[in-house]
C-alpha cells in the first residue's frame, strides 16, 4: 500500500531521487571546483620558472580590456544610476521628514551596494564571457595543450595574470563608478531640484566611514579573484565546439550568482550591528 501511495516524478522515479540527483550534482561540482582552486594555489610553486615579462604583458592587456575599455560604459551607467537615486531621494525623503539622512542613504545605496555590484556585473558580462570563450577556443585549438607540452602550467600562465588584472581593474572601476554616480547624478538632479554643491558633497564626505572603504577593497578583491577563476573553470569544460556557448552561459550564470551571494555576505558581516 505504501508503494502505491509513494509520490513519483513524471519519469517514474521517487521524489527523493528527483531532489537528490540535482543536490548530488551540486555537491560534486563544488568538490571539483574546490580541487581546481587548490590546484591553482599549488601552481604558485612554479611561479619562479615563468618569465615576468610574459606575465606582465598579459596583466597589462587584461587590465586595458577589463578596466580602461570598460570605463566609458561604467561612467555612463553610474551617472544614470546616480541621477535616478538622487532625484528619488531628494523628492521622496522630505515627505517622511528624514531629508537629513539623504547623504547617508546615498552612501548606503551607491557606495556600499550598487557601486561594487553593478561594476562586477559589467565586468562579468564583458570580460567574464570573453575569458570563458577564449579559454574554450584555446582548448579546442590545442593551444593549452601546446603550453603543457612546453612545460608551462596553463593555470599559472593564464589564470594568475587575469586575477591580478581583474582585482586592480574592478577596484579602480568601483572608485570611478562612485565618483561618477555622485557627481553626474548631482548634475542631473539640478534639472529638477537644487542643492548647494558644497552642502551636498560636504554631507557625503561626513557620511563615509572606514567600513565603506574596507567594503570596497574586500569586494573588489573577492570579485577580482572569483570572476576569472570561474570563467576559466567553465571555459575548460567544453568537449566540442557546439558545447562552447553552453559552458560560457553557465560561466556567466554561476559567476553572477556567486557574486551576488558574496556581496550580501560581505555587507552583512561589515554593517549588521549584531555581528559587531
Amino acid at each position: 500500500m505504501m508503494d502505491d501511495e509513494r509520490k513519483t516524478t513524471p519519469s517514474g522515479g521517487s521524489v527523493a531521487a528527483y531532489v537528490g540527483a540535482p543536490l548530488l550534482r551540486v555537491w560534486r561540482g563544488t568538490v571539483d571546483f574546490a580541487a581546481y582552486v587548490v590546484s591553482i594555489v599549488l601552481s604558485f610553486r612554479s611561479l619562479r620558472f615563468i618569465r615576468l615579462r610574459s606575465i606582465s604583458a598579459t596583466i597589462l592587456t587584461q587590465t586595458r580590456f577589463t578596466g580602461i575599455d570598460a570605463l566609458p560604459f561604467v561612467i555612463v551607467i553610474a551617472v544614470l544610476v546616480g541621477g535616478v537615486v538622487i532625484i528619488q531621494g531628494m523628492t521622496n525623503l522630505p515627505r517622511f521628514g528624514i531629508e537629513g539622512y539623504f547623504s547617508n542613504l546615498m552612501v548606503i545605496i551607491i557606495a556600499r551596494e550598487l557601486g561594487p555590484l553593478v561594476t562586477a556585473l559589467i565586468v562579468i558580462t564583458r570580460s567574464g564571457t570573453a575569458i570563458a570563450t577564449e579559454i574554450a577556443t584555446q582548448k579546442w585549438s590545442r593551444e593549452i595543450l601546446a603550453l603543457e607540452i612546453a612545460g608551462i602550467d596553463p593555470r599559472l600562465y593564464i589564470v594568475i595574470p587575469r586575477i591580478v588584472a581583474f582585482s586592480l581593474s574592478i577596484f579602480s572601476l568601483i572608485i570611478f563608478f562612485d565618483t561618477a554616480a555622485f557627481l553626474g547624478g548631482y548634475l542631473i538632479s539640478l534639472a529638477t531640484l537644487y542643492m548647494p554643491v558644497g552642502a551636498f558633497f560636504g554631507n557625503l564626505s561626513q557620511a563615509f566611514s572606514m567600513k565603506d572603504l574596507l567594503a570596497t577593497i574586500v569586494k573588489s578583491m573577492m570579485f577580482g579573484v572569483l570572476i576569472p577563476l570561474i570563467s576559466y573553470y567553465y571555459g575548460m569544460m567544453p568537449r566540442s565546439k557546439s558545447e562552447i556557448p553552453i559552458y560560457v552561459s553557465r560561466a556567466v550564470s554561476r559567476t553572477l550568482f556567486t557574486i551576488i551571494v558574496l556581496n550580501v555576505l560581505v555587507s552583512a558581516l561589515l554593517y549588521f550591528s549584531w555581528l559587531e
